[in-house]
């Protein structure tokens, strides 16, 4: 790779370990990829899970700050392992509190959230940034026409450095579309974009697909769904949605060449997704679990009205999750109020498998996320029951799912 003086300084650790070993991650990835050279980053993202990191990432975190580490560019912080605000912590969970206060010390702000657009963190057009967790690189390359990758631990290299390598995502020939994905089935609501996404992600493995067919933009909440499914289910860290997405003003320009043939995507095969994400029948329900990924403001107040009146089955452990900022503003109008008096447990800054509670296994939960439902399945083998966000609610008020 071609570096600068100042960059080349950095790798020989005269300007510090924190930078020469932020240096050294994003050398290596660089070389891996095959990347000319190292770009400017304008923002970062940082995935800073304590479940996964554990003592050894909060010893990496705590050494940049001893050593002088401090972040060039802007850096919010994805959903942690537990909810700051809670008391009588055990030492895993202090210890994800450590990394939090490590990376504050660095210059990150305390995000929490694993969708970081409804706080308003939305990179422009053409800008290229380095962001963690897998659901925001779809978002960020497809939706707004800004430019990552689906990063890692580099990530944090990129935060401190201000600098990421010159590769994938950040090339303009490897944002074009590869496989065509023809929509005939009416998709509408966080549960079927989010059922789409999964089918998508699947189809498409990994080739930037393009979907046509979409007549009506998805709402912000629909395409963090659609895109959250699509990252967990592929490989990709784009798509395309014709006439829509702003760098696909029609199919025939986001192709290089003649669109391939379309693989179509009907209702038998969205109803054919939905059980492959659902394996749970009719019956007693243990966990609703709405909000992954994290709800926004606008779906914490529907959620309210459809709750008002009603009260959550004692048998049910009923969750919605967000960040601490729209929690915030939940509670400001009233609507935390409303959730909690109807028992709902309104959690801010994790999720129910991002935690270390994680959900018992072989619960039957209940969810609108089709990334909520693989993640439950795989950590806690759970028995997973998927509808609409109001079927869902149904299933916390009556403690009964009531769909075949």
């Amino acid at each position: 790779m071609k570096l600068t003086p100042d960059q080349q300084a950095m790798l020989d650790g005269d300007k510090g370990w924190p930078l020469q070993i932020a240096m050294k991650m994003l050398t290596a990835v660089g070389a891996a990829a095959d990347a000319p050279d190292l770009i400017p980053v304008t923002s970062t993202h940082l995935v800073i899970d304590g479940t996964a990191l554990g003592e050894a990432g909060r010893d990496f975190l705590e050494r940049l700050v001893d050593e002088g580490g401090r972040f060039a560019v802007p850096a919010s912080i994805n959903a942690i392992a537990v909810d700051r605000t809670k008391t009588g912590m055990t030492d895993a969970e202090r210890d994800q509190i450590r990394m939090l206060e490590a990376c504050e010390k660095m210059g990150a702000l305390p995000s929490c959230s694993c969708n970081p657009f409804i706080q308003g963190l939305l990179p422009a057009f053409g800008e290229h940034v380095a962001w963690s967790e897998s659901a925001t690189a779809p978002f960020v390359n497809s939706v707004l026409g800004a430019r990552t990758n689906r990063e890692g631990a580099t990530a944090v290299a990129s935060a401190l450095t201000g600098l990421t390598p010159r590769c994938d995502m950040h090339v303009d020939e490897n944002r074009r579309g590869e496989i065509l994905l023809r929509v005939s089935a009416d998709i509408s609501g966080v549960d079927r974009f989010s059922l789409l996404g999964a089918l998508a992600g699947r189809l498409a493995g990994d080739r930037i697909p393009v979907l046509d067919g979409i007549a009506t933009p998805p709402s912000v909440d629909e395409y963090v769904a659609f895109g959250a499914a699509f990252a967990i289910h592929g490989a990709v860290a784009m798509f395309h949605i014709a006439g829509i997405t702003p760098e696909a003003p029609d199919v025939d320009s986001v192709f290089d060449g003649p669109p391939p043939d379309a693989t179509l995507i009907d209702e038998d095969a969205i109803a054919a997704e939905h059980a492959r994400t659902a394996n749970g029948r009719a019956g007693p329900v243990d966990i609703v679990s709405i909000g992954c990924p994290h709800a926004s403001i606008g779906q914490l107040r529907d959620a309210a009205a459809m709750l008002e009146g009603g009260e959550a089955s004692r048998d049910v452990t009923f969750y919605i999750h967000t960040n601490r900022l729209t929690w915030d503003m939940a509670e400001a109008e009233g609507v935390i109020d409303t959730l909690t008096g109807a028992g709902v447990s309104v959690t801010a800054d994790n999720c129910a498998v991002v935690s270390y509670d994680r959900v018992p296994a072989g619960s039957r939960m209940a969810t609108n996320s089709a990334k909520m439902a693989l993640f439950a399945r795989s950590v806690s083998d759970a028995e997973i029951l998927f509808g609409t966000t109001a079927d869902c609610i149904a299933a916390g008020i009556s403690g009964q799912w009531r769909k075949a």
